[in-house]
């Protein structure tokens, strides 16, 4: 699965957590969506993880800040 495969289905599972008027770009963090909470976060997380079938270490956790590090730590985990 290429990184826009993988961008597709995170901004998918993002629709369905934050809602259908979210606006998802590479750049985008908490901060630029009301609805991400810290709960949302654990959800979001949570949903990507078993979506990809990968379990995510804390330090990727703790270094994911924007919906592109969430790309990338899933490109990298699927290579």
């Amino acid at each position: 699965m290429n990184k826009s495969q993988i961008f597709s289905k995170i901004e998918s599972i993002c629709t369905q957590i934050f809602g259908e008027e979210t606006v998802i770009i590479e750049k985008t963090s908490a901060s630029d969506i009301e609805k991400w909470d810290s709960m949302n976060h654990v959800t979001l997380i949570a949903t990507i993880e078993k979506e990809f079938g990968i379990t995510f270490d804390i330090m990727e956790i703790i270094s994911m800040a924007t919906i592109g590090d969430f790309v990338d730590v899933v490109d990298k985990k699927q290579t």
